[in-house]
């Protein structure tokens, strides 16, 4: 896991996001390279994930409060109408967070996934960067699946978007994080 800092990293980024939030999830339009950028690339903290044979196989990038959020603008469908969102100083929103296709079933050890360690990296940067709060975006079957081991909150509704995939914006405080996992999944804590 390490923060990427090469274009060749970055190129490997913008082609998985195109492999996934193009091909898969038709979420943005084509682009004729095959890479997925955005303006949002340039004040990002972008992270990856390198399997053996340093191939990037899993990736998120992190943007920190007061940067614009893509569920400001982008997104801004899925918040409620009747309660506006707010924005805090210790809050950062992670986007574009994928996954190579075949690697996602792929096992660390019997239960935990590159998923985790994943939100494992989002975890750590934001407890260095001082952020208690992590808004994404996410599909509800996936939802399901991080509600069983983290205590995200959803902020509305789950609406189709692009192809119709039903996607939501949930929110983590990672402080309740901490006590809740302690509690409940103590092995999971510590990991």
């Amino acid at each position: 896991i390490k923060t990427l800092s090469t274009h060749e990293e970055m190129d490997a980024a913008f082609r998985l996001r195109h492999e996934v939030f193009v091909d898969e999830l038709k979420w943005v339009p084509a682009s004729p390279d095959g890479m997925e950028k955005d303006g949002y690339d340039s004040f990002a903290h972008p992270i990856g994930i390198f399997d053996g044979e340093n191939k990037l196989i899993g990736y998120v990038r992190l943007i920190p409060a007061p940067q614009p959020f893509m569920i400001e603008k982008e997104f801004a469908c899925l918040l409620p109408k009747d309660k506006p969102f707010r924005k805090l100083s210790s809050m950062a929103e992670s986007t574009r967070i994928c996954i190579q296709k075949e690697y996602r079933k792929s096992l660390l050890d019997s239960s935990l996934t590159i998923g985790h360690l994943l939100y494992k990296a989002i975890y750590q940067w934001c407890l260095i960067q001082d952020i208690r709060f992590f808004v994404t975006i996410v599909e509800k079957r996936y939802y399901r699946f991080l509600k069983y081991f983290f205590p995200f909150e959803p902020l509305g509704d789950f609406l189709p978007l692009g192809s119709g995939v039903m996607s939501g914006i949930v929110l983590l405080d990672f402080r309740k994080m901490e006590i809740v996992l302690k509690e409940t999944k103590p092995e999971f804590s510590k990991w």
